[in-house]
């Protein structure tokens, strides 16, 4: 095959930017060329991957979230995708100049500028859902929306600004004859999956535009971690890469939950948290700023988890059950279909105490069932390589 040169526009955050990385490498060892997208942050992993970085800055990526998420700061969100495209376009045009890529790849953050650029350079497009994927039948967006029901309607003025800046950004590109129906289509005519197809709701209306690659793991630097005796079990606790500033209180009920016990802890505490607030830290809780996550869980009993996508996948990949403290509206989604497909436990809406924790963790740990389904889901996953099949999907693509 000749060689083709491949573009990536994820959102500059871990969970949308970890599974695309061992495609990247499996596209690059094949010979073709990938210039990635993203900002400073990630820039040693895009390099390290083999890929020419384009480096940019993200106003999405770069936003803080609320301690609470309430119907104002969703009803904006859509208002952000636009206001992030507005900025991006110029960027990647300028940064690609005539070197326009064969086949682009977007994420479901960075749509509006994805399917700007494939329309605009007539290249074909591949969407990513490191998420639920949507189609006619199934909407992560309006299972979401459904969470405030009554409290979002469509004369609010952030949905209003969402169509007239989506409007705006169409014309300014010399698209105004896409409609706006088409532009907002759930999907695209192809799109990746980085779920096993049962994980997904409402998998059996997915056809063939999607394809559906499982959790893509590659080989992370500085993933070493030194692990307990090996009669000690492991609870790795982690609220992820955003949020860490809003999560102090949390953070400390999870050491008191596992202090003095059979456990041994693992707790991502981040840069944001004053850790001498968080009071005497005993012999069995072992603090970490940044976790190496995929080390920790090849070992791990139980993942006390924000239950993000990449995080859920990466635990069932290691056959690690979860339970999930979510945070954001998607992650309780995804919360509660872990808990649906007996693969762990949910404890949103409920007040979270240490022995509570404690007792969900003991709790999941010694239940068979669970195990069972955690391993067969594995078992999926370590079967399907993820990695090459995206890559002959994109390909495929590339050449339509």
């Amino acid at each position: 095959m000749s060689r083709l040169h491949v573009a990536f526009l994820p959102l500059p955050a871990f969970g949308h930017i970890n599974p695309t990385l061992p495609v990247v490498a499996e596209l690059v060892r094949r010979g073709h060329r990938v210039t990635y997208a993203t900002n400073s942050r990630f820039a040693p992993l895009v390099t390290a991957a083999g890929a020419t970085l384009l480096p940019y800055e993200s106003p999405l990526a770069s936003r803080k979230l609320l301690h609470r998420i309430d119907a104002e700061y969703m009803a904006h969100e859509p208002v952000r995708s636009i206001d992030e495209a507005i900025a991006t376009v110029p960027v990647y045009e300028a940064g690609f100049g005539d070197d326009v890529p064969d086949v682009l790849l977007y994420d479901v953050s960075t749509f509006a500028a994805g399917r700007v650029l494939a329309r605009k350079w007539k290249r074909p497009a591949i969407e990513m859902f490191v998420t639920f994927a949507s189609n006619e039948h199934y909407s992560l967006t309006q299972q979401i929306g459904a969470m405030f029901a009554g409290e979002i309607d469509g004369t609010h003025p952030a949905i209003i600004d969402f169509f007239v800046k989506m409007g705006a950004l169409l014309h300014e590109h010399g698209l105004a004859d896409v409609t706006l129906e088409e532009f907002t289509a759930p999907a695209d005519d192809a799109n990746l999956v980085f779920l096993p197809r049962r994980f997904q709701p409402a998998h059996e209306t997915f056809d063939d535009r999607f394809a559906f690659v499982g959790a893509c793991i590659g080989n992370r630097p500085a993933q070493q971690w030194t692990p307990p005796a090996p009669d000690r079990p492991v609870v790795l606790v982690s609220m992820g890469s955003f949020n860490y500033d809003n999560h102090g209180d949390l953070l400390r009920t999870c050491v008191d939950a596992f202090a003095g016990t059979r456990w041994h802890a693992v707790v991502a505490v981040g840069e944001g948290v004053d850790r001498d607030a968080l009071g005497a830290v005993p012999e069995n809780v072992e603090l970490m700023t940044w976790v190496p996550q995929l080390a920790v869980l090849e070992r791990a009993d139980v993942f006390v988890s924000h239950a993000g996508m990449n995080s859920a996948m990466e635990a069932m990949y290691f056959g690690t059950p979860v339970v999930a403290l979510p945070h954001m509206p998607e992650q309780r989604i995804i919360a509660a279909r872990l808990a649906e497909l007996g693969l762990g436990v949910d404890l949103s809406g409920q007040p979270v105490t240490a022995d509570g924790l404690r007792a969900a963790v003991d709790a999941v740990a010694a239940d068979d069932a669970v195990r069972a389904a955690v391993g067969t889901i594995r078992d999926a996953l370590r079967s399907t390589d993820g990695p090459p099949r995206a890559a002959d999907y994109i390909e495929a693509r590339a050449r339509r």
